[in-house]
């Protein structure tokens, strides 16, 4: 006989869904796992619904007082969207809707009324970092080597999760521009230094964590939100650098939506990253570089054309 449950499902016409982000309430805290270990927690948009469904239960819950966003395992908290999703892109109108739903998803959790943190358990590559800079705040295990970057130069595209607009919002412009740019990443004690995070923690980081929050929730803690204004000092050009073997093209089109998105309000400066995004899905460089990733991997370098 077939299980009653399998029956329902089947008739739905739905598959059933495959938990990727779980829940467990600490202390009056939800604390909110992403779990795909054979992928480094990697983000693709079931993740979103599924991160989007527990988000909008934890702001209706009266019982809780906010959530804590962390990963499984300790080598990565996220390593960055999914690759065969990124490289499934074809046209520009494709790569603004993919960054419109990401943005739907952070742009929800940055409005939460309820105080939302990350706790880096290891690495935020892309938008796993994007989805960190959405919370209203970051703390990190201690002693991280890599803690956060945005790599999506080396593949021929920008950051499209919000990465061009929150991170010169959360550390100094210049350096945010620098980082984007050359897809360096940083370890813990710089962003501590560059206020990416407010502390690293020694001991169990998911406790610290819900105590943070629970600081925040009465107010013993102040939480300073994002700046959502244009930035101050924003300069009219980037400052010349040497990328090495990266795009010229994608670097252009990167710095732009930097600079003028950064001059304009953060949802303005947002919509303008989609756009771009987009642009970038049309480029021959996107497609070299995602070649080049799927076929020899993340250390091997793209032989961009600058077009």
């Amino acid at each position: 006989p077939v299980p009653e449950c399998i029956k329902k499902q089947a008739a739905s016409g739905e598959p059933f869904e495959i938990p990727m982000v779980f829940r467990e309430d600490k202390d009056g805290v939800a604390v909110l796992k992403i779990r795909r270990p054979a992928v480094l927690n990697a983000l693709n948009l079931e993740v979103f619904r599924q991160l989007r469904n527990h988000c909008e239960a934890v702001e209706g819950d009266a019982a809780i007082k906010g959530a804590v966003i962390t990963g499984f395992g300790t080598k990565a908290f996220v390593s960055g969207a999914d690759i065969d999703m990124l490289a499934a892109l074809k046209t520009a109108a494709e790569g603004e809707a993919n960054s419109q739903q990401f943005h739907a998803t952070l742009d929800y959790i940055e409005d939460m009324k309820k105080p939302v943190l990350c706790a880096y358990n290891g690495l935020a590559f892309g938008g796993g970092n994007e989805l960190a800079m959405a919370c209203h705040a970051r703390i990190a295990r201690k002693g991280l080597k890599l803690l956060a970057g945005q790599p999506e130069v080396n593949l021929g595209i920008i950051p499209g999760a919000g990465g061009t607009q929150r991170l010169p919002r959360w550390i100094p412009f210049d350096r945010a521009l620098e980082l984007m740019r050359t897809a360096k990443p940083i370890n813990g004690a710089t962003g501590l230094e560059l206020g990416l995070i407010s502390e690293e923690v020694d001991g169990d980081l998911v406790d610290r964590a819900v105590a943070l929050v629970n600081e925040y929730a009465t107010g013993k803690t102040e939480l300073k939100r994002i700046n959502r204004e244009p930035v101050a000092g924003v300069p009219d050009k980037a400052p010349e650098l040497d990328i090495g073997h990266l795009s010229t093209k994608i670097d252009e089109i990167l710095c732009n939506t930097i600079i003028e998105g950064c001059k304009k309000p953060l949802r303005e400066g947002l919509k303008l990253e989609s756009k771009a995004f987009g642009e970038c899905v049309e480029t021959e460089d996107m497609h070299i570089g995602m070649e080049n990733f799927l076929k020899n991997g993340a250390r091997a370098k793209a032989e961009f054309k600058n077009k």
